[in-house]
């Protein structure tokens, strides 16, 4: 059988009341929602660099899991395998255009690891959706990224076996550009219900815990309790109402949130044209509780002007804001690779003193010689100014000077600034520096890394 051997996630740091988008919203209830430099990529880039911190297992293959693709005729896998500075020969893949995306790379993870095929698969799921203005109370999308690493070695959790059912019936759909949404008797009828039945069947064993993923996932119990399950065996979810639902990362999310919980023998169910079903046992109980602990601390959105700002889609050419097309290219990007995105330096040989910039001889010992080496991406704030010229939603932008812990200057951009007025940034602020777009014009891909207080 497979394992899961670590796990990562990343949540954007604004979030917003459902009662701010609309005075009809769900009281108690906010969903996360990205700044204005991050999207599907910078996310899974983070919720990756988690799951493989504390590994040394060599990565075989990826997938990448989404709804809402950045790219058209471009891998997001293969994207992502290249930030993480994962060999080109792996296998890479992408899940792309429905929510149960993320639960299908999980099911041909588990069959290529149990296959033999491969020996650690990193699975990632990132979702970035957001409804038409006006529509938001009909609509409870939130921004996440969860990935997990797939393995043939033993791990925290064990997926004992996988059921698939695959139906016809689509609740919401795109056809040539316009949006569907069946009638929701029928949906739940014909769709939900019905093939909820067919699970029901295949159910093998006991389940302390059945996570279900579904709009529909009121209409469950009745069926389950029909067929001998206990309601009390339903696991609650705690994270919607934190984050909204985050698309193809939200089954993962509700089975890594339960196994972090402690429970044992879980049955994940989760349903979009059918259903992906995974029994997932927990081997032995996680210290650090990684969702959980990443669901408090976030930064609340005051209006809904603000929130308008925030995805982009205010009136830019204003007093305070110009439209401006930044220069961006990416052949020069590929070129500056190492330092731009793996953040590579230069180690002098004979003193240690270490260089972000390239240099033709050490300014400490005028030695020639240097190794290539990879930079922190913590330190602490040299120097910092605030300039009105560079465009940005939310100005002034602040460029800070950073000091990298073990060596290295870096002159970057600070994120995550929507309210300035709240930012404490001083001069010997400790902060972390996090994947980013470098440009809110982004044309192009444009990464690049930015410093948040931390």
């Amino acid at each position: 059988m497979s394992y899961i051997k670590s796990y990562g996630a990343a949540f954007p740091f604004y979030r917003i009341d459902d009662t701010t988008l609309h005075p009809k919203g769900r009281k108690n209830t906010s969903r996360t929602i990205c700044y204005t430099d991050e999207d599907i990529i910078t996310l899974a880039y983070e919720a990756s660099k988690e799951c493989l911190t504390s590994n040394t297992e060599t990565i075989d293959a990826l997938f990448f899991a989404t709804s809402t693709p950045v790219f058209h005729n471009r891998y997001h896998a293969s994207f992502l395998a290249d930030l993480l500075e994962i060999p080109v020969s792996i296998y890479c893949l992408d899940f792309i255009n429905t929510t149960k995306s993320g639960t299908d790379a999980l099911l041909l993870a588990n069959d290529l690891v149990n296959a033999g095929k491969y020996k650690n698969i990193l699975v990632v799921a990132s979702d970035v959706d957001f409804p038409g203005i006006g529509e938001e109370i009909f609509s409870n999308t939130g921004h996440a990224s969860c990935a997990l690493l797939i393995s043939s070695k033993n791990g925290f959790a064990e997926t004992k076996n996988t059921f698939v059912i695959n139906s016809f019936v689509a609740e919401e759909f795109t056809y040539k550009n316009n949006f569907i949404r069946l009638d929701s008797r029928y949906s739940r009828e014909e769709g939900f219900k019905k093939n909820m039945m067919e699970v029901i069947k295949l159910l093998q064993g006991s389940s302390d815990k059945i996570i279900l993923n579904s709009l529909y996932s009121k209409l469950a119990g009745p069926v389950f309790m029909k067929s001998g399950f206990s309601e009390t065996q339903f696991s609650r979810d705690s994270i919607s109402s934190k984050t909204g639902n985050t698309g193809s990362a939200h089954a993962l999310l509700l089975l890594v949130n339960e196994l972090e919980n402690g429970s044992i023998n879980n049955l994940l169910i989760d349903y979009t044209n059918g259903f992906n079903i995974l029994q997932v046992q927990l081997q032995e109980n996680i210290e650090i509780k990684i969702v959980q602990n990443k669901l408090s601390g976030f930064q609340s959105v005051n209006s809904y002007q603000d929130y308008l700002l925030l995805r982009k889609e205010g009136n830019f050419n204003s007093v305070k804001h110009k439209t401006k097309d930044i220069f961006s290219s990416e052949m020069m990007n590929d070129r500056e690779k190492e330092a731009f995105i793996h953040l590579k330096g230069m180690q002098c040989e004979n003193c240690g003193t270490s260089y972000y910039i390239k240099t033709a001889r050490c300014k400490k010992c005028k030695c020639e010689k240097f190794r290539n080496i990879k930079l922190s991406d913590k330190g602490k704030v040299y120097s910092f100014t605030s300039e009105h010229y560079f465009p940005v939603a939310f100005p002034p932008l602040t460029m800070a000077v950073i000091d990298l812990d073990g060596g290295g200057r870096i002159t970057v951009q600070q994120t995550n600034t929507m309210y300035p007025e709240k930012n404490n940034l001083k001069i010997g602020s400790k902060v972390r520096l996090v994947l980013r777009k470098m440009t809110e014009g982004d044309g192009k891909p444009n990464y690049f890394f930015k410093a948040i207080a931390t």
